[in-house]
C-alpha cells in the first residue's frame, strides 16, 4: 500500500458508446483504490466524461466503504451555477477547489490552465481521448510531453 495517490481524469465532452467506457472506468477506478491507502480523483464538470467519473468513484465509495476516497471537483473559475447550487456540490463531492493558476487566464485558455495544474498533481492520468483534438486531447499531450503514466480508455483493455 503507498501513501496518497493522486489521480486526474479527463475526456470528451460527448460518448458515443457510454456503458463500454463506464465499464472499464469502474474496474480501473476499483483496482485503483483498492491497490492504495488513500486515492484522491481530481475532475471537473465539463462534459458526459466528466459526470460519469464523478458518479462511478461516489458508487465506489459506497460498495468498497472507504473513507480514504476523495472525489475533488477542479474549476477553473467559479460559475454561476456552483454559487447558486453550492448545497448540493458541497454534498456531491468532497472538495470543491477553484484554480489558482486560472485566476488571469481568459475563458478558453482557464481549462488548459486548468487542466494542466490537474496533471502536474498527479500521480496518474487517466484519459478517454479518440479524436485528435480538442481540450482531452491536448491535455493527454501534455501529459505525455511530462511523462506522467497515462491510461487511455478508449484504447486499453487491461490496466496497470
Amino acid at each position: 500500500m503507498t501513501d496518497k495517490f493522486t489521480v486526474s481524469l479527463f475526456g470528451h465532452r460527448i460518448i458515443e458508446d457510454a456503458q463500454p467506457v463506464e465499464q472499464k472506468l469502474y474496474e480501473l477506478l476499483r483496482i485503483i483504490i483498492q491497490g492504495n491507502r488513500e486515492v484522491e480523483f481530481l475532475v471537473g464538470r465539463n462534459g458526459e466524461f466528466d459526470l460519469m467519473v464523478a458518479s462511478v468513484v461516489r458508487r465506489l465509495k459506497k460498495e468498497i466503504y472507504s473513507e480514504n476516497v476523495f472525489l475533488t471537483l477542479v474549476l477553473p473559475y467559479e460559475t454561476a451555477e456552483l454559487r447558486n447550487n453550492i448545497e448540493s456540490f458541497e454534498n456531491y463531492y468532497d472538495s470543491i477547489e477553484i484554480c489558482e493558476a486560472c485566476a488571469e487566464q481568459n475563458f478558453k485558455s482557464a481549462f488548459t490552465a486548468r487542466n494542466r495544474d490537474m496533471v502536474d498533481r498527479s500521480d496518474l492520468v487517466i484519459v478517454y481521448v479518440k479524436n485528435n483534438s480538442g481540450g482531452a486531447y491536448q491535455t493527454l499531450r501534455y501529459a505525455e510531453k511530462n511523462e506522467k503514466k497515462i491510461v487511455n480508455l478508449y484504447h486499453t483493455r487491461e490496466y496497470l
